[in-house]
């Protein structure tokens, strides 16, 4: 296994961990979802993607690098993607190291199943991942935020497959 995997891996059992130790009872889980992170890809030398939750729904950056280990914790970070520039927050964690995250969805409640959520992450993840949604916005502003994000994904209809 290389060190991506094991990133991955490490992300993913960390929070399942979490969930079944502290979460699994609380009212604000949903329990059609499960832990799993979404379209993981490379960013430099980070991997990227979503990270989904039953309590939320994230963009993570996993260490790759010790870029970001010298900004406190809970400072903010922006990361240049192309589809636009999103503002991370730095967590230093023992057992994941130095990530940043940037909220999706504070709470994923509303999402009835398991597909559905992760259809929301693959189409965040392409519109993020493309230079085109920069060029969509037209205001002259490189920041994507979640708003335009929401925007674009119900101006194009999308539904799960």
């Amino acid at each position: 296994m290389n060190d991506v995997s094991d990133a991955i891996e490490t992300l993913v059992a960390h929070y399942q961990r979490v969930y079944e130790e502290t979460f699994r009872d609380l009212p604000i889980v949903n329990p059609a979802i499960d832990v799993e992170a979404i379209g993981m890809r490379r960013l430099d030398e980070h991997e990227f993607g979503v990270l989904l939750t039953p309590w939320f729904m994230n963009l993570v950056l996993l260490p790759g690098s010790d870029r970001w280990d010298g900004r406190p914790q809970g400072s903010t970070c922006a990361i240049e993607l192309p589809g636009g520039e999103v503002e991370f927050i730095v967590s230093h964690d023992g057992h994941l190291g130095t990530t940043l995250s940037a909220v999706l969805f504070r709470s994923v409640s509303d999402f009835p199943d398991q597909a559905m959520a992760r259809a929301v992450a693959v189409e965040t993840l392409r519109l993020l991942c493309n230079r085109e949604a920069r060029e969509e916005n037209g205001s002259g502003d490189t920041r994507l935020n979640r708003r335009d994000l929401f925007r674009r994904f119900a101006a194009g209809g999308y539904r799960a497959q």
